[in-house]
């Protein structure tokens, strides 16, 4: 047990020091990100942010991955030292991390949008004259900035269920993107939380494949879990009550079922359960009976279907609209 602690310190302390690294350099990223933001037009603007956002985003998905990974033989390694799956514990050790990674995300979308967060403030600024040398006073106290209240440019928004997170709105609800103004609360946000999506399926994509990796590599077979109750259901009887489908789900969230005609069975299902139901990636996985990969790998193709369809309706809307002018 002494060696379990130590060990499980070690994993956390390695993310922490990992984790300020990339926070360090993604920060000047972010500036950079900004520097160019201001000098490009509101259509080219968007493509600048993304340029510089998702290698940060990459390394931080990868170092939560591997540190999934480290918690996960931790515990294959000492199967008796907690009572529920390997996968289970790991990915709650590793709520910590991914809750200071999607808070460090948001801070970055602060500081390449406007040059400055929580962490770093703007306090002056001088012109540029070759050969001369300039000084300015760094006050010792700030008043803290809060982001908790910002509003995102409206460039910055975007309608797509693989991209931004954001799945199907009415026109009439999608913002100006080409627009330097800012945006309300409510599609503040509809984006963030649409960033926050990607960011977990991606994360979740990531640690499918060390789950994979690691089960097989330890030769892991897991029948009976340790310390077995015997009032507990054994695999089989738990597998037979796990709800499946839609069992158990009262009441829609939204009624998206008019997008979903050319949808496969899977696919219509996957796809309503995480926009109608708002159901995770792990509940909808468990409730197909399918992996989190498929389960990802349905819902974004059901979305992909659907944006080429609205895609094709729309233009077909254009074109009878011509021909009738």
């Amino acid at each position: 047990m002494d060696r379990f602690t130590a060990a499980l310190s070690a994993i956390q302390n390695l993310f922490v020091s990992e984790f300020s690294v990339i926070d360090s350099e993604s920060g000047r990223d972010a500036l950079l990100a900004n520097t160019e933001i201001e000098h490009e037009d509101n259509m080219r603007k968007k493509a600048a942010f993304f340029r510089h956002f998702l290698p940060p985003r990459q390394r931080m998905i990868a170092l939560l991955a591997e540190t999934y990974r480290k918690y996960f033989k931790l515990v294959l390694a000492n199967a008796r030292t907690t009572e529920v799956a390997p996968e289970v514990w790991a990915w709650s050790q590793l709520q910590p991390a991914v809750f200071a990674a999607l808070v460090w995300m948001q801070e970055w979308y602060v500081l390449a949008c406007d040059g400055e967060n929580q962490s770093v403030r703007h306090v002056g600024s001088v012109p540029f004259v070759p050969g001369q040398t300039f000084s300015i006073s760094v006050p010792t106290n700030v008043p803290p900035l809060s982001t908790s209240c910002w509003r995102a440019p409206a460039w910055l928004f975007g309608v797509s269920v693989a991209l931004f997170g954001v799945g199907p709105m009415k026109e009439k609800n999608v913002p100006n993107e080409d627009s330097g103004q800012r945006l309300g609360d409510a599609h503040t946000r509809l984006l963030l939380k649409g960033a926050r999506r990607v960011f977990l399926w991606t994360l979740g994509t990531a640690i499918a494949t060390v789950q994979n990796e690691e089960t097989a590599a330890a030769g892991a077979i897991h029948s009976e879990p340790p310390f077995r109750d015997a009032n507990i259901p054994n695999d089989g009887e738990v597998s037979r009550h796990q709800p499946k489908g839609t069992e158990g789900l009262v009441q829609k969230q939204s009624d998206l079922s008019k997008y979903m005609d050319g949808l496969t069975e899977k696919q219509r299902l996957a796809f309503s359960l995480k926009f109608e139901y708002g159901l995770g990636l792990t509940e909808i996985a468990s409730r197909m009976g399918i992996n989190h990969k498929t389960a990802d790998e349905h819902i974004k193709a059901a979305a992909k279907k659907i944006e080429q369809a609205r895609s094709s309706e729309k233009r077909s809307t254009h074109r009878s609209k011509h021909t009738l002018e």
